[in-house]
């Protein structure tokens, strides 16, 4: 009776740090804040071209980032170049989160009127 009396113990010990693991790891989503719609732009220097296409620039906790336009456009059906000179008009349309933990580059983004978040591929700003 006395193994039995441990394994039980040792068993519920090991569960309870299981649960409580799993609730620390909680996924949490903070809001992003749009800061600007940028047109695309080519940069030139001494033997390297490099052009990129337009971005939203966000601010999301402590990082500054981009998610091109194009994201927007095929997942969200949402065209930034349409909002360039209305960034009030733009955040009615859409809203960004970004889970603080997580290692990937994406931001996960919602239309209005829709339910879904969908994840976008950001680039850190530079």
């Amino acid at each position: 009776m006395k193994i039995l009396a441990t394994i039980c113990t040792t068993a519920f010990t090991f569960s309870t740090i299981a649960i409580l693991s799993a609730c620390g790891g909680r996924t949490t989503l903070e809001a992003c804040k749009f800061v600007e719609i940028e047109d695309g732009e080519v940069e030139v220097e001494f033997g390297d071209i490099d052009i990129e296409g337009g971005e939203v620039e966000m601010v999301c906790g402590s990082k500054i980032l981009d998610v091109s336009w194009n994201e927007f456009r095929r997942r969200l059906r949402i065209d930034p170049a349409k909002y360039k000179n209305n960034l009030e008009g733009f955040k009615r349309q859409v809203s960004c989160f970004r889970n603080e933990k997580e290692r990937k580059k994406e931001v996960f983004c919602q239309a209005s009127g829709s339910n879904d978040l969908v994840a976008l591929n950001f680039s850190y700003d530079d």
